[in-house]
């Protein structure tokens, strides 16, 4: 139980830091670059502060958990249980797999209309595709 505590407590000054310090460095790049509020930063200051707030609510859970006994033991059982890493990792292949399919998909439908958003969605497909080859491969090494 001491080994998870510690690794909860990292868990929670990396993510504290990463709170603190994400804000900090999207202010100053907006004040460097002196560039107005468009689409493009709207949808970064978007995708970051719903980051942020979910952050904030794990902070939240490890803090209180790392106060209480009872709620330190009943979150070491949930990211220790069998059953839910299985689920975990079974519901991850299922939604690559998904999710590769309906970019592939998407990629035709897309070739009718725009050549580069077509490119752009087989582009990441394949990333998408190579990166699971790469860390397929690495697990089968590893185990």
């Amino acid at each position: 139980m001491e080994e998870f505590k510690k690794k909860l407590q990292k868990k929670l000054w990396i993510s504290t830091f990463c709170c603190l310090f994400v804000p900090f460095v999207l202010i100053v790049m907006q004040i460097i670059t002196k560039k107005d509020v468009d689409y493009a930063s709207g949808m970064i200051y978007g995708a970051v502060s719903g980051a942020l707030v979910t952050a904030v609510f794990n902070l939240a859970r490890m803090y209180t958990a790392l106060h209480n006994e009872d709620k330190l033991k009943k979150m070491y059982i949930e990211e220790t249980d069998e059953r839910n890493i299985m689920l975990n990792k079974e519901t991850c292949n299922t939604a690559l797999i998904i999710s590769l399919v309906c970019i592939s998909f998407a990629s035709i439908i897309a070739s009718f209309f725009n050549i580069g958003i077509s490119i752009a969605l087989a582009a990441a497909a394949c990333f998408t595709a190579l990166v699971t080859v790469v860390v397929r491969i690495y697990y089968n090494k590893k185990m």
